[in-house]
């Protein structure tokens, strides 16, 4: 009867002794979870956006190439200038209908190009996890980031002195694009500005000084 008793308080205690050693691996691993996504986190964010900011800069610079030389657009067709009989300049008016056309075009072929992109890969060097001299060595460990975008366009006018009674307009693009990047369960937005210049032209005449400058 006592050996079997004892042979009890062994199995339990070996059970006892079982369930701490799983217990503490247990909390060892997720220490160590915590401590590699606290180590790692930062490092896939920096990775992340500036993978998306390069893809969303060379979407954009792609699709406004591909706009502007499929539309051939000049500065005749975006603007026209209004003088009176002494060649005095009245006003300089935009073609809002085909300034309208072209936005439309751009943020459809930067949106068109950004969808292509939904899912950027990012190589990160396993050495760059533990820092040090390891930094930017040994094999990488790809991650994919989700990404999605907002694409907003608008226009800016420039008049500025380009000579004696000559003025130069210069008619641009500012397309803005927030990037919206899912790493580890958190969103993070990122802006791209980048302007182009789509049309310029010299105005010979007195151009009123309400006009010079931006707007």
């Amino acid at each position: 009867m006592g050996a079997v008793d004892l042979r009890h308080v062994k199995i339990r205690r070996n059970k006892r002794i079982l369930i701490f050693i799983l217990g503490l691996a247990f909390f060892i691993f997720s220490l160590f979870a915590v401590l590699v996504d606290w180590r790692v986190r930062p490092m896939i964010e920096t990775y992340g956006n500036n993978q998306a900011i390069t893809s969303a800069t060379l979407a954009i610079n792609h699709a406004v190439e591909s706009v502007l030389s499929n539309l051939s657009v000049d500065y005749g067709d975006l603007a026209a200038v209004t003088k009176d009989n002494e060649g005095k300049i009245l006003s300089v008016e935009t073609d809002t209908g085909n300034m309208n056309i072209l936005k439309s075009a751009v943020s459809k072929a930067v949106l068109e190009q950004l969808e292509q992109q939904k899912v950027q890969k990012i190589d990160i060097p396993l050495g760059s996890l533990v820092g040090g001299l390891l930094t930017g060595r040994g094999p990488n460990i790809t991650i994919k980031v989700p990404m999605n975008s907002t694409v907003e366009t608008s226009y800016k006018n420039l008049f500025e002195s380009a000579g004696i009674n000559q003025t130069r307009h210069e008619i641009t693009l500012e397309v803005k694009v927030i990037i919206y990047t899912v790493i580890q369960g958190e969103s993070t937005a990122t802006e791209v500005d980048t302007g182009f210049t789509i049309a310029d032209s010299i105005i010979v005449g007195e151009v009123p000084n309400w006009m010079v400058g931006r707007y």
